[in-house]
């Protein structure tokens, strides 16, 4: 007899496979159920539309007056969004035979009649822009599909393995091939899937409670039934931190290898996949296999993608930086017109510098397909890869490292046994996993119209949960206690309880050799001062930290560019710009009047962080003006800004930026900005360690045309004070020593500094196990 067994899964099917081959038996005919209805019926005509092209066009559809009404953005990404929603309710409708009559009668709510007059609307253009193109949906297939009898009478007898929920349309379905063909259906009942049970019972069959059923669905006979042979027992052990989940796994997984099962028999079930990030890092020997494979969304190539798409869309500085950091030009991208409209070859064409990555072949295939269905559309840049990007996004990327133990969610395990299994995050909220909210149907209106409710849906994970425990010879049960959170109550349901507060060895995760080698203090070779032209930052640096020098000014380690506003880099800014073309102010409401202005002007943004560091410096700069004020009614005047110096100091060649010269009739003043301390550059004590020697660079080059120069800090945030700086003799003494001593090297040792606080905010403190190391 021809007969073909129909599973929820492939792994199923893989492991059925396996284990007939261990036996030497001969191999039936299997098939996932997707594969089974796909084959099942036939779309005279038709073809199924694609999943981006449905996108679009339903955002087509939805370009009649009424749609505003349900406030849905019609802008492509953000439609895209609400797309899914729309398309999830269609096909629950559809595939349940519930007509949007149906839910108008259940609803008192006139203004929910009118959504659904909409929706409806939407639909019915939605089907006629399929049809024009000879395509149709998921949505439509319960009304225009045929039974394909050619495949259902090449088989005797169909035998479905179920395991999980069946819409109305597929039961109509293996309903309607059980007239032609023995359908025989096994089901393991429980209370979790008393759904299901009711689905039968429509079509007259009653299924007994908790136990392995195997029936007929055309003849409505029951062919054999038996209690549940298994018995559910689980360790609960419950930790502190969500962390201290994975050395309890991987101590569970060794002890069911000690107790003889094999790694290949145990898995590991994560109810929230996004954890697999987490574990893969500590997987240092490579016993996982991460059934579930990695998101291409994470790797760099698709980063990449969505940083330009990123800058397209908004010119932001913060997309600026996402492009340096996977080093793309600006001005590349400024060759190529986001808002052309072009063809999907052009777009591939001139986006092929930026990187496609086709060496993959998951990536290729489905830029083959890309360019397939999309050959005669015509569509801007932007939109071209955005599309694109949706359609890298459903890759995953295989795990091929070859691990024995398998990782896996939960919706994997159907029509699997394992005989070792281990679940983390058992947390209320993560197991069942709770339905995503619906958009259109609350709780009420899908009883009255019979379709699964969210306590149905979260039902059908506990089944998936309790036949995967009960089954397993071994099991573990884990769950944290992290930000207040409390295990399933589902625990309560199995029998199980809380269990037990586990004490975690976290060397499990952290008693690794260092992988850091050892960097022995490098040394520059022919080291000539001479031969540098030196800033104050540069020197200030080699007396501070050798090796901090090393790193910035031989190697040229450039920092990350800070993303938040550095406080006194804009003060200078604004500064520079409020004497632009004038020497001083009358009275200090003018001044404060363009100071506020000149804020407004340099930081636009409405933006909450933005507009209190206005209110704060305006606060802070407040004496700032008065005690300015005073200084040009005494009779100083701004001669030049930001005034860019060179010169020799005793052999050596140094630059600088002078942010301010102010002179009266017969003085000369330089200024220098300070919002922090000027504590270190003033100090009168312990000369020797003086390492800021700004002031004294800018008294020997300028003292030279200036006869009559007085040097001076302006303490913005300090009532403004201008405070001179102390002991300008002594300190312009030891910068002539510490040159000497600079002329006389040949070479330099850079070693790390000795004064550890210094590394604290230091941007190096990695790379010499400083910092975060200490």
């Amino acid at each position: 007899m021809k007969t073909v067994h129909i599973y929820p899964t492939s792994r199923a099917i893989r492991h059925l496979r396996q284990r007939y081959q261990e036996h030497n038996q001969l191999l039936p005919s299997l098939m996932r159920i997707d594969e089974f209805e796909r084959r099942a019926i036939m779309l005279p005509n038709l073809k199924m539309v694609d999943s981006l092209q449905r996108r679009l066009l339903l955002q087509k559809a939805a370009s009649f007056e009424a749609f505003t009404s349900l406030k849905i953005n019609r802008d492509l990404v953000r439609f895209f969004t609400k797309s899914d929603a729309i398309f999830k309710f269609f096909e629950e409708l559809s595939h349940e035979a519930v007509s949007f009559e149906d839910l108008i009668q259940g609803d008192a709510y006139v203004e929910f009649a009118e959504h659904i007059e909409i929706l409806e609307e939407l639909l019915e253009g939605y089907g006629a822009l399929l049809a024009e193109r000879g395509l149709t949906d998921r949505v439509f297939v319960p009304q225009q599909y045929q039974l394909n009898l050619g495949f259902v009478e090449s088989y005797d007898r169909f035998e479905l393995h179920l395991e999980g929920y069946m819409s109305r349309f597929e039961l109509s379905l293996i309903a309607q091939i059980a007239q032609h063909r023995p359908m025989i259906v096994h089901l393991q009942t429980s209370k979790f899937n008393t759904k299901v049970q009711e689905r039968f019972l429509e079509m007259g069959i009653e299924l007994p409670m908790d136990a392995m059923v195997s029936f007929d669905l055309g003849s409505q006979r029951i062919l054999e039934t038996s209690p549940v042979p298994y018995r559910l027992t689980a360790q609960v052990w419950h930790v502190e931190e969500r962390l201290q989940q994975i050395p309890l796994l991987l101590t569970s997984v060794q002890e069911m290898v000690n107790e003889g099962i094999a790694p290949e028999q145990i898995v590991v079930i994560l109810p929230d996949e996004s954890f697999k990030e987490t574990l893969h890092c500590y997987d240092h020997l490579n016993n996982f296999n991460f059934a579930m494979g990695f998101d291409y969304a994470k790797s760099r190539a698709y980063k990449r993608l969505e940083a330009i798409l990123g800058y397209w869309q908004g010119y932001a500085k913060e997309s600026l930086l996402l492009l340096q950091k996977y080093a793309i030009e600006p001005e590349e991208l400024l060759r190529i017109a986001p808002k052309e409209q072009v063809t999907v070859e052009v777009f591939f064409e001139r986006m092929a510098p930026f990187g496609l990555d086709l060496e993959r072949q998951v990536v290729e295939e489905r830029w083959v397909y890309f360019r397939r269905i999309f050959g005669e559309e015509e569509m801007a840049m932007s939109v071209w890869l955005f599309l694109w990007l949706k359609q890298l996004s459903e890759l995953s990327l295989d795990d091929v490292r070859g691990g024995k133990v398998t990782v896996m969610g939960a919706l994997e395990t159907r029509g699997v046994s394992y005989e070792g299994v281990v679940v983390i995050d058992f947390n209320d909220g993560i197991v069942p996993a709770i339905p995503a909210k619906d958009a259109f149907l609350n709780s009420s209106l899908r009883k009255f119209a019979n379709l699964p409710t969210k306590n149905d849906r979260e039902a059908l994970q506990k089944q998936i949960y309790k036949r995967l425990l009960e089954q397993a010879k071994r099991a573990t049960i884990i769950y944290s206690l992290s930000n207040n959170k409390m295990p399933a109550g589902y625990l309560y349901e199995l029998g199980l309880g809380e269990g037990e507060a586990k004490e975690v060895d976290m060397r499990l995760l952290y008693a690794q050799p260092s992988q850091i080698i050892p960097v022995e203090d490098p040394i520059i070779d022919n080291f000539d001062a001479t031969q540098i032209t030196w800033s104050a930052t540069r020197l200030k640096t080699l007396l501070t930290c050798r090796r901090k020098y090393y790193y910035q000014y031989v190697q040229q380690l450039q920092a990350k560019e800070e993303e938040q506003i550095n406080e006194g880099a804009f003060l200078h800014k604004l500064l520079e710009h409020l004497f632009a073309g004038r020497s001083h102010f009358e009275d200090a409401s003018e001044l404060r009047e363009a100071m506020h202005r000149l804020l407004d002007q340099l930081l636009p943004e409405n933006d909450p962080k933005i507009n209190y560091l206005k209110l704060l410096w305006r606060a802070k700069l407040e004496p700032f003006i008065a005690t300015q004020m005073e200084h040009f009614n005494a009779g100083w005047r701004v001669m030049e800004r930001e005034r860019h110096i060179v010169g020799e100091i005793r052999g050596i060649r140094f630059k600088g930026v002078v942010d301010r010269i102010d002179q009266t009739d017969t003085h000369t003043l330089v200024l220098d900005y300070k919002s922090g301390s000027i504590s270190e550059a003033n100090r009168t004590k312990n000369l020797e360690k003086l390492t800021d020697f700004q002031m004294s660079i800018y008294a020997e080059l300028l003292g030279r045309e200036h006869r009559y120069l007085a040097l001076a800090f302006v303490e913005l945030f300090n009532g403004g004070a201008i405070s001179h700086i102390t002991l300008p003799e002594e300190k312009q003494e030891r910068l002539y020593e510490l040159i000497e001593e600079l002329k006389s090297l040949t070479s330099l040792r850079c070693e790390r500094c000795e004064e550890v606080s210094a590394c604290q905010y230091c941007d190096y403190r990695l790379l010499c196990e400083r910092g975060e190391y200490l």
